[in-house]
């Protein structure tokens, strides 16, 4: 007989209305708020210019300095997930970046501004690694990359919905748009602590583990993911689409503006009402094809996004040189 015997999940492939795509619903309102409060700024920066006067390079600057502080960070937000309550991780910071977007309503310096856009990466950091192993805790069967995709979904939405900053700084004040904001975090914040919940036990450990089984030092984690092959590709593909990615995401309105001599709110409206919808399309669709060839292929979810990248870099390049707006 076996010392141990893995407990059988409640279900491989969860029912729709189950708790498991309750879980990535929740997640999806949170992913949405998470890149719609760190996008708005750069569809709002006529307004904030204005009121605080930069630098295009000071103005680069408050978008760099987030994500060298949530980049550096995220591994160790990671370690926290894997120790502490996930859901948990994930409420706190939802809590703090929606603190901290209210409080950016009230800077009134650059320095000050900078700060805030800083604390924010600190406190970003800790959601997306404790919202994907929430996920993965959830679904381990054929679901697991069409539940993904539904997440992404969520964030490429709060992506496209960043026009709003610009919109509401034009007809109002850009001050107004991080307090809306933030308002709304604080409150979601307070709705996860009644309904998000992390996954049984038993759907990732064995009958006789223990949770110090499965804990590891932090500096043993970092040598054991780095000395796998397939870790370091995946982080250089994510690095260099993250650079190109946050560059477009970070000047595209400004380009619009300059380009075609937009308002503000039409220039934020172009840059991410259109862009991402088409976005959120292919992450769903992109998530259940994987899941689907995955059963034929092994390789399927790595050779999927080589796909889509290979087909959208000579429209990024093409876009780059149009002088008509529509394209």
């Amino acid at each position: 007989m076996l010392a141990t015997q893995a407990v059988p999940l409640e279900s491989t492939e969860p029912k729709l209305l189950s708790k498991a795509w309750l879980t990535v619903v929740l997640l999806c309102v949170v992913g949405c708020l998470n890149y719609l409060d760190r996008t708005m700024i750069t569809t709002m920066r006529e307004s904030v210019v204005k009121a605080i006067p930069m630098t295009d390079a000071q103005f680069g600057l408050l978008t760099s300095v987030f994500l060298w502080v949530y980049g550096l960070l995220s591994p160790v937000a990671g370690f926290l997930a894997d120790r502490f309550n996930r859901s948990r991780v994930i409420i706190g910071s939802l809590l703090v970046w929606s603190i901290v977007t209210l409080l950016t309503s009230y800077v009134k310096t650059y320095e000050q501004l900078l700060i805030t856009r800083a604390i924010m990466g600190i406190s970003e950091a800790c959601y997306i690694p404790a919202a994907l192993a929430l996920i993965v805790d959830y679904h381990k069967g054929s679901t697991r990359s069409f539940a993904s995709g539904i997440h992404i979904a969520g964030i490429t939405l709060g992506s496209s919905l960043g026009f709003l900053g610009g919109w509401i700084a034009e007809k109002h004040s850009w001050t107004t748009a991080f307090s809306l904001f933030g308002l709304v975090g604080i409150a979601y914040s307070v709705v996860l602590l009644f309904t998000l919940r992390d996954a049984p036990k038993s759907n990732f450990l064995n009958s006789d583990a223990t949770k110090s089984d499965y804990e590891v030092k932090f500096s043993s984690a970092l040598k054991n993911i780095f000395s796998s092959r397939s870790y370091v590709l995946t982080l250089i593909y994510f690095g260099l689409l993250g650079i190109v990615g946050w560059m477009i995401l970070g000047w595209l309105p400004t380009y619009y503006k300059e380009h075609f001599k937009l308002t503000q709110a039409a220039a934020g409206l172009y840059a991410t009402a259109y862009v991402y919808p088409a976005s959120l399309v292919g992450v769903i669709t992109g998530g259940f094809l994987a899941d689907k060839w995955s059963k034929r292929n092994k390789n399927a979810r790595i050779l999927l996004p080589v796909i889509g990248l290979l087909i959208a870099a000579p429209f990024i390049f093409m876009a780059s040189y149009t002088n008509v707006l529509v394209l």
